[in-house]
């Protein structure tokens, strides 16, 4: 049967929810990590703002690296010469608290809500038409950000797949629409570091043997993947 499956994805969670809780931050390069409490000297970024992102900071980078891209930023307001960051602890129960608010929105949102991490959901929008679809998700995101305070990208698409890879392309407070007959298009040209289950070294592998894109595979006999990688090549070819 045809679905409507709809991905969301909270943008840059963590960072967003210490705007949240501290509006002064927005636009600000924010870095939310393990290792910036006071007395810690080693730990790992968790979430980086866009703001970050454009210094190099990056999810799981360690927070000596960070650090030296990205100087934080002094409390007394001093001039370093150069862009400073601003570093907050993880604070967990806080993110859960907000991840509940946002929960509360797409659980009347749709009848079947898949949760599959602290900010990030599917949901299966049943018999939507194809031709209200955008409509929904800007709806969507409109709710979540007046009562959780959280901007969200959106992907619409026949399945699960698709819909996660569409609301990754238009980041962030994105919405990608994907129809039915505009799956094949739409996946092509993804490059197969993107696909699920492909990690760095398969990707690396693939474009050894010559696949670029997820159309390259798909282009390609499934026996290719077969031999390579077994069961799991078999698999990422369908």
């Amino acid at each position: 049967p045809e679905q409507v499956v709809c991905h969301v994805d909270m943008d840059c969670f963590y960072a967003a929810c210490e705007r949240l809780r501290d509006p002064a931050l927005d636009g600000e390069p924010v870095v939310v990590g393990m290792g910036y409490e006071t007395g810690e000297t080693h730990g790992a970024v968790a979430t980086a703002s866009y703001e970050a992102r454009e210094h190099g900071v990056e999810s799981a980078m360690s927070s000596t690296e960070a650090l030296e891209r990205l100087p934080r930023r002094a409390g007394d307001g001093t001039d370093t010469g150069g862009p400073t960051g601003v570093y907050r602890p993880v604070d967990m129960d806080f993110y859960k608290a907000v991840s509940e608010d946002v929960r509360s929105v797409l659980s009347r949102t749709a009848e079947t809500l898949r949760n599959v991490s602290i900010d990030e959901a599917y949901l299966d929008l049943g018999e939507l038409e194809w031709s209200d679809a955008a409509a929904f998700g800007r709806s969507l995101k409109h709710e979540l950000e007046s009562e959780a305070g959280v901007v969200a990208s959106v992907g619409i698409a026949p399945d699960m797949t698709t819909a996660k890879l569409a609301s990754d392309t238009d980041k962030p407070d994105g919405l990608v629409v994907v129809e039915p007959d505009d799956v094949r298009s739409f996946l092509a040209p993804i490059p197969v570091a993107e696909l699920h289950g492909v990690g760095p070294v398969t990707a690396s592998e693939l474009r050894e043997m010559g696949f670029e894109t997820a159309g390259d595979i798909a282009a390609a006999e499934a026996s290719v993947f077969a031999d390579a990688f077994g069961k799991r090549g078999r698999a990422l070819h369908a």
